[in-house]
């Protein structure tokens, strides 16, 4: 997990972030804006709706945690990123969702 100040974690920065760019993919649906920080600052958002069991809901915020782990040193420093994990992203392994994150930002 990231350290506490590589994270977002009020509401109204969540809320400020999903109002930006909404990028979608095959595990993860990810709001990104550009703000004022010096590092990157992520959240990971989920949903009793999509997962309906906590193992769910923490396999996917350790998976999608994990990926963003991988590729946090590459990221801009003013980046700001909610991420909603897909209901898909159960049954792939970290290493996937890290392939699939690299090539969005290498195409961003």
């Amino acid at each position: 997990m990231l350290p506490k100040n590589n994270r977002l974690n009020l509401k109204k920065d969540f809320k400020w972030v999903a109002a930006g760019k909404k990028l979608e993919s095959k595990y993860l649906k990810l709001f990104i804006r550009t703000g004022e920080n010096e590092k990157p600052r992520i959240g990971i958002a989920l949903s009793g709706k999509n997962f309906k069991k906590a193992v769910d809901r923490n396999r996917a915020r350790r998976v999608t945690s994990q990926a963003f782990q991988s590729i946090y040193s590459s990221l801009p420093g003013t980046i700001n990123i909610v991420a909603l994990p897909k209901a898909g992203v159960l049954e792939v392994k970290s290493e996937d969702l890290l392939k699939e994150l690299e090539e969005i930002f290498r195409n961003k």
